[in-house]
């Protein structure tokens, strides 16, 4: 008597579970990621084998360019408007309160104080295009310093603290960088760290 074949079935599995999953991953991503605001200026900086990290929060920077322009960022926006208010009063100028709204939302600047409220109040594609000459920073108008000596003390004021992180450019030369250290050092401040681009350790 002839053997009667079992009929074969397919395989099924429920996809539902694993599609629900993924949207689950997409959504976590996309609320969670930050993206990287525009800088105004590139730095190339020297590469390290350091493997000491700058902080995501609570950090200002002063970046110096291949030929030696100075800007300054600051990640506290709650400490910009402040800032743009202490330094205005430091050298006499006033602010408008749509100005100080924008410097806010700015990421970093290269001018001299003198030259801010032009900058803010021109429009964002202009501003992208504008000479932009380098924040001051010698001894007889030591502008760059004073964005950070102001920076310092209203975060200390509100019992918080700021760390200076100071990225220059590999083609920078030594002679600026060193005039960056003389002014801060005459503000009595003198801890700093290097950011520098990662490189694999050797064996």
């Amino acid at each position: 008597m002839a053997r009667v074949k079992p009929k074969r079935q397919g395989i099924h599995i429920d996809m539902t579970p694993m599609s629900d999953l993924a949207w689950l991953l997409l959504t976590f991503f996309i609320l969670t990621t930050q993206f990287k605001t525009k800088e105004t200026v590139t730095i190339d900086p020297p590469s390290s084998i350091s493997q000491i990290k700058i902080k995501d929060h609570g950090v200002m920077r002063i970046s110096m360019t291949k030929d030696g322009k100075y800007y300054f960022s600051m990640d506290e926006e709650k400490y910009r408007i402040p800032l743009l208010e202490a330094i205005g009063k430091k050298y006499n100028i006033k602010f408008t309160q749509k100005e100080k709204n924008e410097f806010k939302k700015i990421n970093d600047f290269g001018v001299p104080i003198q030259n801010l409220k032009e900058y803010l109040n021109a429009p964002e594609n202009v501003r992208e295009r504008m000479n932009v000459p380098g924040i001051p920073g010698d001894s007889l108008n030591p502008q760059i310093t004073d964005w950070v000596f102001e920076a310092r003390k209203i975060a200390k004021d509100s019992n918080d603290s700021l760390d200076l992180g100071i990225r220059g450019d590999v083609k920078t030369q030594y002679p600026k960088f060193k005039n960056l250290m003389n002014r801060l050092q005459d503000k009595n401040m003198n801890k700093f760290q290097l950011i520098t681009a990662s490189e694999s350790k050797p064996e």
